[in-house]
Formats: structure tokens, sequence, C-alpha cells
């Protein structure tokens, strides 16, 4: 492993397998460091523990607007989101790892930033390029509750209208590295692919 820390971001349509996948690169960077050396962010589990307190006005909106229609939460909350991870959790020398940001331009240059004010120069961004077919299938096979048709429409359909757009920004993107993986494969095969691309 190379001396500086190892920062990652998993892109890719809902169900695409960005979580598991994240998760197999915090074990293994885990392993190789021989401590708890990964923070591991994850920008829905964030939102879905905030709208869970309904005794906020913002939580029960968040809930209303966005996590039960599918619809896209607002930049300033994902943001905070993983903004208050980063506070929390960013050492000197742990890799980081983030799920499922960013999803829209004005995240992706807040993250910069961030990465920027950290001193962070190893930046992968890792895009897991699934079908709509596919990631519905992979939906309705895990079943969670916010994974309703409705849902999943609104899901693509922004996924289409604003993650397409970030994507194709960090393509251009000199200062990062950016990494295409095909995830119609199976775990493990993904996983190995990942690997080889960041050359762990």
């Amino acid at each position: 492993m190379k001396n500086q820390p190892y920062n990652f971001t998993f892109i890719g349509r809902s169900g695409c397998g960005k979580g598991t996948q994240a998760d197999l690169l915090k074990k293994l960077l885990e392993e190789k460091s021989g401590t708890d050396s990964a923070l591991y962010v994850y920008t829905g589990a964030r939102l879905r523990e905030l709208a869970g307190h309904s005794e906020f006005f913002t939580a029960r909106l968040l809930d209303e607007k966005s996590l039960k229609s599918g619809k896209l939460t607002p930049n300033s909350l994902a943001i905070w989101a993983y903004a208050t991870e980063f506070i929390h959790g960013v050492t000197e020398s742990n890799h980081i790892i983030i799920d499922g940001s960013p999803r829209q331009a004005l995240e992706a240059e807040a993250l910069d930033e961030m990465f920027d004010f950290y001193g962070r120069e190893n930046v992968f961004h890792i895009w897991l390029n699934v079908s709509e077919e596919w990631a519905t299938a992979r939906m309705k096979e895990r079943g969670r509750s916010d994974d309703s048709p409705e849902s999943i429409k609104h899901r693509f359909a922004y996924y289409e209208r604003e993650v397409v757009p970030t994507i194709e920004f960090y393509k251009k993107d000199k200062k990062h590295k950016f990494i295409e993986i095909n995830g119609e494969q199976t775990m493990e095969k993904v996983h190995e692919d990942i690997v080889k691309a960041i050359e762990l």
C-alpha cells in the first residue's frame, strides 16, 4: 500500500451494489493496515436516521418529500450528512470510503473542497455501471421498505438527470482517478476488478 491514505467514492444507480462493495473494500483496507483504519460514510443511513426524529420539522419534510417518494434529497442535507461524518471521523491517516455520494455537481464540488481541506490527494471515484433492469431486480430482491415502484421510478429519473452529469464531470477530472466497473457480475468479481483497478 502507498503511504498516503486512500479515499473513495462509490457512484451508481440505486441497487447497483455500492454498499456491498464499499464494505468489502473497507474490510480489505483494514486487513492490510492491521487496524480499524477506514471511515465508512453512508449518507443514506445518516439521512434515514434524521428522518426517524419526527419531532423535527426538517425530519418530517425529509421523510415525506424525499425518502418515501424517492425524490432527490436537497444538496444541503446530503452535504450536511457527509460533512458531519467527516468532522467526527476523519483522522490524519485513516482511509475514507463514501457510499452513494456525490450525486449532483454541487455535491461533487463540496466534496472536492473537503478533500482539499484535509489534504487528501489519493482520491478514486468508482462508478458501478449497471442497467436499469438489473438494478430494479436487485432492489426487488433486497425488499427494503423505501423501494416502492414509485420510489424506484423517481430514483432512476434523477439518476439520469443529475448523477450522469456528475459521472461525466469525474471522467474529465484530472485531479482524481475515475474508475468504471461492470457492476453486473458476481459480488466477488466486482470486488476483484476494483482491487485491480486501484492497485491495492
